[in-house]
Parts: C-alpha cells; sequence; structure tokens
C-alpha cells in the first residue's frame, strides 16, 4: 500500500507568508522560495484535506504584491537618487552667495558685527535679542518691540549696552519671543557666504566654512 506523507496547510502557508514578510528577499528569490513550497505542499498534502483554492489564491496574490512592491521601491530608490544629484547641481549656484541660514554665532570685525536675523513662526508681542561674549555674559540687549511673522534682520551697531564698541571676536545671541507670555518658538538666523556644496543623508548640504554647515532647505533668503 503506497503511503502519502501528510503535510500540515497551515504549517506551510505560514512558512510561506514568514518568506513573503522577509525583507531581505529579493523578489526573485521570493518567487523562486515560494514555487519550491508551493510544490511541496501540493505533493505531500492529505488527500482527504486537499489545499484549499482560496488559500492558493491568497499566496499567489501575496507574492505578486510583494513582488511588486520591491520593484516599486527600486524605481522610486533611482529616482530619488536622480533627484538628489539634480538638487545638489543645482544648488551649486549658491555658492559665492550670501545666504540666511539658522545658526547663533556672529563675529565682529574691526568693530563691525556680521548679520544677523530672526524667523517668527508666528506675531509676537515682545522680541529681545542678547548678545554674549564668550564667557556667557550678556553685553547688548536689543528691543525690538512687536513683530510679525516672519523673517526679520536685527539691527546691530556692535556696541554694547553703554554704547561703547565691543571687541573683535566672536559672539554668540540669543532670541526671546512672546505672544500674551507665551514663547512662539523664534530661530536664531546668521548671514554666511557659500564656500561649497555637498551632501549627506539628511540631503543637500551649503557649506559656509568655518565648519558651518546648514541645509539647503533651511536657507532663509539668498543676497
Amino acid at each position: 500500500m503506497t503511503t502519502t506523507s501528510s503535510v500540515n496547510n497551515n504549517s506551510s502557508t505560514t512558512n510561506i507568508n514568514d518568506a513573503l514578510k522577509s525583507s531581505s528577499a529579493s523578489a526573485a528569490d521570493l518567487q523562486n522560495n515560494f514555487l519550491k513550497m508551493l510544490v511541496t505542499q501540493l505533493n505531500n498534502q492529505d488527500p482527504l484535506k486537499p489545499l484549499d483554492n482560496s488559500q492558493l489564491t491568497s499566496q499567489l496574490a501575496q507574492i505578486s504584491t510583494v513582488s511588486g512592491m520591491q520593484t516599486m521601491n527600486a524605481t522610486l530608490s533611482q529616482l530619488l537618487n536622480q533627484v538628489s544629484a539634480s538638487r545638489a547641481m543645482d544648488s551649486a549656484a549658491l555658492i559665492g552667495r550670501t545666504v540666511m541660514v539658522p545658526g547663533k554665532l556672529v563675529t565682529v570685525e574691526g568693530g563691525v558685527p556680521g548679520k544677523i536675523g530672526i524667523d517668527l513662526p508666528s506675531t509676537a508681542d515682545a522680541v529681545t535679542v542678547d548678545v554674549l561674549d564668550s564667557k556667557g555674559n550678556v553685553v547688548r540687549t536689543i528691543d525690538m518691540k512687536g513683530q510679525t511673522s516672519g523673517v526679520h534682520d536685527v539691527a546691530w551697531d556692535g556696541k554694547n549696552d553703554a554704547g561703547v564698541p565691543v571687541a573683535d571676536g566672536e559672539y554668540s545671541f540669543r532670541v526671546n519671543a512672546t505672544a500674551n507670555g507665551t514663547s512662539v518658538e523664534p530661530i536664531a538666523l546668521v548671514y554666511g557666504k557659500v564656500q561649497s556644496i555637498s551632501g549627506d543623508a539628511s540631503g543637500v548640504l551649503v557649506d559656509l566654512g568655518n565648519g558651518q554647515t546648514s541645509n539647503v532647505d533651511d536657507v532663509r533668503r539668498i543676497l
């Protein structure tokens, strides 16, 4: 008498689903593994409990979906790489231009400070800018009163609160902006000349020199 080896349909289905969910397998690997398991399942199925048509249809639909998604992901990846390369080439036009980007450091040279600014996400009824020396001491407080939302330049003449020019060197500044006593989370901005364009996982970067870089998407103004 011929003995038929019984294979549990649920177990086989689980194995196929596990293979389909494997992110490390290629579409071709998934198809090959699926066909091998399907043939094994059909050859060894229990004659009294044959593979249900709905299960077979479901498995075929899964392998088709996964294969299609992997092909689509590969296409999208290629498209994104092309877009990134195109953006880097377009951004090369910024080299030599002065841009405004997020930053808190300002340099005073010959008594003249670098240009600074702020970005207000919403209207603020009180805006102040504190300029600090290298030791963290406030040397000048600039009261900008109320300001509407958007990008604004900050006028600093390079003098302290007593009206005396500060020494040349590097300073930092912080912005406080509130609306009805609640901070509107202002962003400090600085100007810098673009030296070069580079890129990493975060996108296209503008290099402003002295180790300062900023994402090209964060450029607020171009002069």
